[in-house]
Protein backbone atom coordinates (compact mmCIF):
# COMPACT_ATOMS: atom_id res chain seq x y z
CA UNK A 1 0.00 0.00 0.00
CA UNK A 2 1.33 3.73 -1.24
CA UNK A 3 -0.75 5.34 1.66
CA UNK A 4 -0.80 5.44 5.73
CA UNK A 5 -3.71 2.57 6.76
CA UNK A 6 -6.13 3.45 9.07
CA UNK A 7 -5.97 0.94 11.98
CA UNK A 8 -9.05 2.15 14.33
CA UNK A 9 -11.63 4.95 14.79
CA UNK A 10 -13.30 6.90 17.49
CA UNK A 11 -16.42 8.96 17.23
CA UNK A 12 -18.42 10.76 20.04
CA UNK A 13 -20.74 13.14 18.76
CA UNK A 14 -24.45 14.31 19.60
CA UNK A 15 -25.94 11.25 17.50
CA UNK A 16 -23.62 8.53 19.20
CA UNK A 17 -20.89 7.95 22.19
CA UNK A 18 -19.59 5.55 20.06
CA UNK A 19 -17.82 5.32 15.71
CA UNK A 20 -20.46 3.00 15.32
CA UNK A 21 -23.35 4.46 17.08
CA UNK A 22 -22.69 7.82 15.09
CA UNK A 23 -21.78 7.13 11.86
CA UNK A 24 -24.87 4.35 11.83
CA UNK A 25 -27.45 7.53 13.30
CA UNK A 26 -26.13 9.77 10.60
CA UNK A 27 -26.24 7.51 7.89
CA UNK A 28 -30.15 7.03 9.11
CA UNK A 29 -31.04 10.81 9.21
CA UNK A 30 -30.85 10.37 13.35
CA UNK A 31 -30.67 14.35 14.26
CA UNK A 32 -30.10 16.11 17.52
CA UNK A 33 -31.05 19.73 17.12
CA UNK A 34 -32.50 21.39 20.08
CA UNK A 35 -33.53 23.98 21.25
CA UNK A 36 -31.31 25.52 24.30
CA UNK A 37 -31.44 27.50 27.34
CA UNK A 38 -29.69 30.54 25.45
CA UNK A 39 -31.81 33.36 23.57
CA UNK A 40 -31.05 35.39 20.72
CA UNK A 41 -32.40 39.31 20.16
CA UNK A 42 -35.77 37.84 19.35
CA UNK A 43 -36.10 36.41 22.58
CA UNK A 44 -35.87 32.92 20.32
CA UNK A 45 -34.20 30.32 22.01
CA UNK A 46 -30.76 29.02 19.96
CA UNK A 47 -30.83 26.21 18.53
CA UNK A 48 -27.58 23.72 18.50
CA UNK A 49 -26.92 19.95 18.33
CA UNK A 50 -25.44 18.92 21.17
CA UNK A 51 -24.70 15.68 23.21
CA UNK A 52 -27.98 15.39 25.34
CA UNK A 53 -25.72 13.16 27.75
CA UNK A 54 -23.79 16.66 28.93
CA UNK A 55 -25.20 18.59 31.55
CA UNK A 56 -25.90 21.95 30.10
CA UNK A 57 -24.06 24.04 32.68
CA UNK A 58 -20.85 22.69 31.26
CA UNK A 59 -18.01 24.97 29.82
CA UNK A 60 -16.78 24.58 26.73
CA UNK A 61 -13.54 23.21 27.99
CA UNK A 62 -15.00 20.44 30.28
CA UNK A 63 -17.30 19.96 27.51
CA UNK A 64 -14.85 19.07 25.18
CA UNK A 65 -12.77 16.59 27.31
CA UNK A 66 -15.62 14.66 27.87
CA UNK A 67 -16.22 14.21 24.03
CA UNK A 68 -12.64 13.46 23.43
CA UNK A 69 -12.08 10.80 26.51
CA UNK A 70 -15.17 9.09 25.12
CA UNK A 71 -13.71 8.82 21.77
CA UNK A 72 -10.11 8.42 22.99
CA UNK A 73 -11.10 5.78 24.96
CA UNK A 74 -13.02 3.51 22.06
CA UNK A 75 -9.12 3.24 20.69
CA UNK A 76 -7.29 2.92 24.00
CA UNK A 77 -6.87 -1.48 23.04
CA UNK A 78 -5.47 -0.38 19.58
CA UNK A 79 -2.13 1.07 20.68
CA UNK A 80 -1.49 -0.57 23.80
CA UNK A 81 1.44 -2.27 23.84
CA UNK A 82 2.37 -1.27 20.19
CA UNK A 83 6.21 -0.18 20.25
CA UNK A 84 8.55 0.24 22.17
CA UNK A 85 8.66 4.06 22.07
CA UNK A 86 5.92 6.46 23.36
CA UNK A 87 3.12 6.87 20.68
CA UNK A 88 2.39 10.51 19.11
CA UNK A 89 -0.59 11.98 19.54
CA UNK A 90 -1.44 15.20 16.95
CA UNK A 91 -4.37 16.74 18.13
CA UNK A 92 -6.58 19.83 16.47
CA UNK A 93 -8.45 22.10 18.48
CA UNK A 94 -10.43 25.14 17.97
CA UNK A 95 -9.40 28.15 16.18
CA UNK A 96 -9.29 31.36 18.22
CA UNK A 97 -12.57 33.93 17.45
CA UNK A 98 -16.31 33.38 18.06
CA UNK A 99 -16.67 31.31 21.62
CA UNK A 100 -15.74 30.88 25.07
CA UNK A 101 -11.71 30.34 25.03
CA UNK A 102 -10.57 26.82 25.28
CA UNK A 103 -8.45 25.98 28.27
CA UNK A 104 -5.91 23.94 26.76
CA UNK A 105 -4.02 22.59 29.43
CA UNK A 106 -6.59 20.93 31.21
CA UNK A 107 -8.03 19.67 27.76
CA UNK A 108 -4.31 17.95 27.36
CA UNK A 109 -4.09 16.55 30.98
CA UNK A 110 -7.28 14.83 30.78
CA UNK A 111 -6.46 13.63 27.43
CA UNK A 112 -3.37 12.20 28.67
CA UNK A 113 -4.77 10.29 31.71
CA UNK A 114 -7.28 8.51 29.27
CA UNK A 115 -4.21 7.54 26.37
CA UNK A 116 -1.60 6.90 29.40
CA UNK A 117 2.35 7.19 29.60
CA UNK A 118 2.62 5.75 26.28
CA UNK A 119 1.10 8.21 24.70
CA UNK A 120 2.77 11.25 24.29
CA UNK A 121 1.49 14.87 22.96
CA UNK A 122 3.65 15.87 19.06
CA UNK A 123 1.57 18.96 18.10
CA UNK A 124 -1.45 20.83 18.68
CA UNK A 125 -3.06 22.74 15.75
CA UNK A 126 -5.75 25.80 16.66
CA UNK A 127 -7.15 25.51 12.81
CA UNK A 128 -10.36 24.78 13.63
CA UNK A 129 -12.18 22.53 10.79
CA UNK A 130 -8.78 22.24 8.86
CA UNK A 131 -7.11 21.54 12.43
CA UNK A 132 -7.90 17.80 11.90
CA UNK A 133 -6.16 17.88 8.52
CA UNK A 134 -3.00 19.75 9.70
CA UNK A 135 -2.56 17.49 12.10
CA UNK A 136 -2.89 14.47 9.94
CA UNK A 137 -0.34 15.81 7.23
CA UNK A 138 2.25 16.30 10.11
CA UNK A 139 1.56 12.88 11.81
CA UNK A 140 1.75 11.64 8.09
CA UNK A 141 5.72 13.51 7.67
CA UNK A 142 6.84 12.09 10.92
CA UNK A 143 5.49 8.51 10.12
CA UNK A 144 7.45 8.51 6.65
CA UNK A 145 10.31 10.00 8.29
CA UNK A 146 10.78 7.69 10.99
CA UNK A 147 10.61 9.98 13.48
CA UNK A 148 6.88 8.79 14.77
CA UNK A 149 7.98 5.00 14.64
CA UNK A 150 5.31 2.65 12.96
CA UNK A 151 1.91 4.32 14.40
CA UNK A 152 0.47 7.47 15.44
CA UNK A 153 -3.03 8.94 17.03
CA UNK A 154 -4.58 12.08 15.01
CA UNK A 155 -7.83 13.71 16.41
CA UNK A 156 -9.52 16.28 17.03
CA UNK A 157 -11.76 17.60 19.01
CA UNK A 158 -14.38 21.34 19.85
CA UNK A 159 -17.92 22.33 21.22
CA UNK A 160 -19.61 25.41 20.64
CA UNK A 161 -22.79 24.20 22.89
CA UNK A 162 -22.08 25.85 26.08
CA UNK A 163 -24.04 29.28 27.22
CA UNK A 164 -20.92 31.60 26.63
CA UNK A 165 -20.28 30.09 23.27
CA UNK A 166 -24.07 29.74 22.22
CA UNK A 167 -24.73 33.93 23.72
CA UNK A 168 -21.06 34.92 21.44
CA UNK A 169 -23.11 33.21 18.18
CA UNK A 170 -25.90 35.09 19.55
CA UNK A 171 -24.51 38.37 19.79
CA UNK A 172 -22.48 38.34 16.27
CA UNK A 173 -25.81 36.71 14.53
CA UNK A 174 -23.86 34.29 13.27
CA UNK A 175 -26.39 31.70 14.53
CA UNK A 176 -29.47 30.58 12.21
CA UNK A 177 -32.75 32.33 13.68
CA UNK A 178 -34.98 35.31 12.68
CA UNK A 179 -32.15 37.89 11.73
CA UNK A 180 -30.27 35.01 10.08
CA UNK A 181 -32.09 32.96 7.97
CA UNK A 182 -28.15 31.98 6.45
CA UNK A 183 -26.71 30.91 9.76
CA UNK A 184 -25.27 27.72 11.33
CA UNK A 185 -26.71 25.59 14.26
CA UNK A 186 -23.79 25.21 16.86
CA UNK A 187 -22.62 21.85 17.32
CA UNK A 188 -19.56 19.63 18.83
CA UNK A 189 -17.78 16.15 18.26
CA UNK A 190 -14.60 14.90 18.93
CA UNK A 191 -12.68 11.85 17.40
CA UNK A 192 -9.54 9.99 17.16
CA UNK A 193 -7.98 7.43 14.26
CA UNK A 194 -5.00 5.82 14.76
CA UNK A 195 -2.25 5.29 11.53
CA UNK A 196 -0.06 3.58 10.76
CA UNK A 197 3.66 3.71 8.29
CA UNK A 198 2.54 2.62 5.45
CA UNK A 199 4.43 -1.19 5.35
CA UNK A 200 4.71 -1.36 9.21
CA UNK A 201 4.06 -4.19 11.19
CA UNK A 202 0.86 -2.80 12.35
CA UNK A 203 -0.21 -2.35 8.87
CA UNK A 204 -0.14 -6.13 8.26
CA UNK A 205 -1.15 -7.41 11.59
CA UNK A 206 -4.56 -6.40 11.61
CA UNK A 207 -7.09 -5.50 9.18
CA UNK A 208 -7.38 -2.01 7.96
CA UNK A 209 -10.53 0.34 7.67
CA UNK A 210 -8.90 2.61 5.04
CA UNK A 211 -6.03 4.28 3.30
CA UNK A 212 -4.95 7.79 3.41
CA UNK A 213 -3.51 8.55 0.24
CA UNK A 214 -3.04 12.30 0.21
CA UNK A 215 -3.11 15.17 2.38
CA UNK A 216 -2.91 18.78 1.69
CA UNK A 217 -2.97 22.10 3.29
CA UNK A 218 -3.81 25.67 2.21
CA UNK A 219 -4.93 29.29 3.04
CA UNK A 220 -7.82 30.89 1.80
CA UNK A 221 -6.82 34.57 1.10
CA UNK A 222 -10.77 36.16 1.73
CA UNK A 223 -12.21 33.62 4.45
CA UNK A 224 -15.75 34.04 5.95
CA UNK A 225 -14.35 36.38 8.43
CA UNK A 226 -14.04 38.70 5.96
CA UNK A 227 -17.59 38.91 5.46
CA UNK A 228 -17.01 39.21 1.73
CA UNK A 229 -18.33 36.46 -1.36
CA UNK A 230 -16.23 33.32 -1.29
CA UNK A 231 -13.47 33.78 -4.21
CA UNK A 232 -12.50 29.98 -3.38
CA UNK A 233 -8.72 30.40 -4.13
CA UNK A 234 -7.80 28.79 -1.48
CA UNK A 235 -10.11 25.47 -2.04
CA UNK A 236 -9.46 25.46 -5.73
CA UNK A 237 -5.41 25.65 -4.91
CA UNK A 238 -6.01 22.63 -2.58
CA UNK A 239 -7.98 20.05 -4.74
CA UNK A 240 -6.02 21.07 -8.24
CA UNK A 241 -2.66 19.97 -5.42
CA UNK A 242 -4.58 16.29 -4.38
CA UNK A 243 -5.31 15.89 -8.44
CA UNK A 244 -1.83 16.40 -9.36
CA UNK A 245 -0.07 14.02 -7.02
CA UNK A 246 0.45 10.61 -8.63
CA UNK A 247 -1.34 8.45 -5.66
CA UNK A 248 -4.12 10.60 -4.73
CA UNK A 249 -4.55 12.11 -7.65
CA UNK A 250 -4.41 8.67 -10.26
CA UNK A 251 -8.05 9.27 -10.57
CA UNK A 252 -11.15 10.51 -10.18
CA UNK A 253 -12.94 10.89 -6.85
CA UNK A 254 -16.02 9.06 -6.00
CA UNK A 255 -17.56 11.37 -3.25
CA UNK A 256 -16.72 14.34 -1.60
CA UNK A 257 -17.48 15.26 2.12
CA UNK A 258 -17.41 18.69 3.58
CA UNK A 259 -16.42 19.33 7.29
CA UNK A 260 -18.39 22.62 6.67
CA UNK A 261 -22.02 24.22 8.60
CA UNK A 262 -25.02 25.11 6.25
CA UNK A 263 -24.23 28.85 5.02
CA UNK A 264 -24.20 29.64 1.53
CA UNK A 265 -20.84 30.67 1.23
CA UNK A 266 -19.85 26.96 1.61
CA UNK A 267 -21.86 25.83 -0.59
CA UNK A 268 -20.73 28.87 -3.12
CA UNK A 269 -17.16 28.01 -2.29
CA UNK A 270 -16.85 24.29 -2.85
CA UNK A 271 -19.26 25.23 -6.15
CA UNK A 272 -16.44 27.46 -7.61
CA UNK A 273 -13.66 25.06 -6.72
CA UNK A 274 -15.51 22.20 -8.14
CA UNK A 275 -16.05 23.62 -11.14
CA UNK A 276 -11.92 24.41 -11.84
CA UNK A 277 -10.96 20.91 -10.95
CA UNK A 278 -14.36 19.40 -12.60
CA UNK A 279 -12.31 16.62 -14.15
CA UNK A 280 -11.08 14.92 -10.93
CA UNK A 281 -14.79 15.59 -9.04
CA UNK A 282 -17.24 12.74 -8.87
CA UNK A 283 -19.14 12.11 -11.68
CA UNK A 284 -21.99 12.36 -10.70
CA UNK A 285 -21.30 14.68 -7.89
CA UNK A 286 -21.41 13.36 -4.53
CA UNK A 287 -20.98 15.75 -1.56
CA UNK A 288 -22.04 15.80 1.93
CA UNK A 289 -21.40 18.29 4.74
CA UNK A 290 -21.31 17.97 8.41
CA UNK A 291 -23.52 20.62 8.82
CA UNK A 292 -26.39 18.07 7.53
CA UNK A 293 -25.88 15.57 10.66
CA UNK A 294 -23.92 18.27 13.12
CA UNK A 295 -24.15 21.07 12.50
CA UNK A 296 -21.48 23.37 12.89
CA UNK A 297 -19.01 20.94 14.67
CA UNK A 298 -15.86 22.79 13.99
CA UNK A 299 -12.37 21.29 14.78
CA UNK A 300 -14.31 18.16 15.71
CA UNK A 301 -16.21 17.46 12.06
CA UNK A 302 -12.78 16.54 10.82
CA UNK A 303 -12.22 13.00 12.65
CA UNK A 304 -15.84 12.65 11.76
CA UNK A 305 -16.42 13.17 8.44
CA UNK A 306 -12.77 10.60 7.36
CA UNK A 307 -15.25 7.56 9.56
CA UNK A 308 -18.06 9.07 6.96
CA UNK A 309 -15.80 8.20 4.02
CA UNK A 310 -14.24 5.11 5.72
CA UNK A 311 -17.30 3.33 6.45
CA UNK A 312 -20.33 4.61 3.56
CA UNK A 313 -18.95 2.74 0.54
CA UNK A 314 -20.17 4.59 -2.60
CA UNK A 315 -19.46 1.60 -4.96
CA UNK A 316 -20.61 -2.63 -4.66
CA UNK A 317 -17.30 -4.78 -4.16
CA UNK A 318 -14.84 -1.81 -5.63
CA UNK A 319 -12.41 0.43 -4.43
CA UNK A 320 -13.72 3.97 -3.05
CA UNK A 321 -11.78 7.19 -3.09
CA UNK A 322 -13.57 10.15 -1.23
CA UNK A 323 -11.68 13.47 -0.71
CA UNK A 324 -12.67 14.97 2.39
CA UNK A 325 -12.01 18.98 3.33
CA UNK A 326 -12.61 21.28 5.82
CA UNK A 327 -12.33 24.95 5.66
CA UNK A 328 -11.87 27.74 8.77
CA UNK A 329 -13.45 30.66 9.60
CA UNK A 330 -10.29 32.16 9.52
CA UNK A 331 -8.85 31.18 5.91
CA UNK A 332 -7.03 27.57 7.11
CA UNK A 333 -7.78 25.06 5.08
CA UNK A 334 -7.03 21.03 4.73
CA UNK A 335 -7.83 17.84 2.87
CA UNK A 336 -7.13 14.74 2.95
CA UNK A 337 -7.96 11.86 -0.08
CA UNK A 338 -9.52 8.18 1.58
CA UNK A 339 -9.09 4.84 0.07
CA UNK A 340 -11.89 2.20 1.19
CA UNK A 341 -12.61 -1.46 0.24
CA UNK A 342 -16.14 -2.48 0.27
CA UNK A 343 -17.80 -5.87 1.41
CA UNK A 344 -19.68 -5.74 -1.66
Amino acid sequence: MTGEVVLGLGLCTPVGISAQMSLASMRAGILRFVETEVEDGFDEPVRASRLELLETSLTRTERMILLGREALAEVRHLFAGAQAKPIPLYLGIPEPGIGAAVEREPLLAALQEVAGEQVRFMEVQEGGRAAFFEALVAAREDLRSGRAGHVALVGAVDSLCDRVSLNALAEARVHLGPENPDGRIPGEAAGFVVVARPGGPKAVSRQALGVVLGAELAMEPLPFSCQGPSQADGLTRLFRNLSRDPVAGARRMDAVLACQPGESFWSTEFSRAYLRNAAWMPEPLRWRSAGEFLGDAGAGAGPVMLGAALSWATRQAEQSRTVVYGCSDGGRVGACVVETFSAG
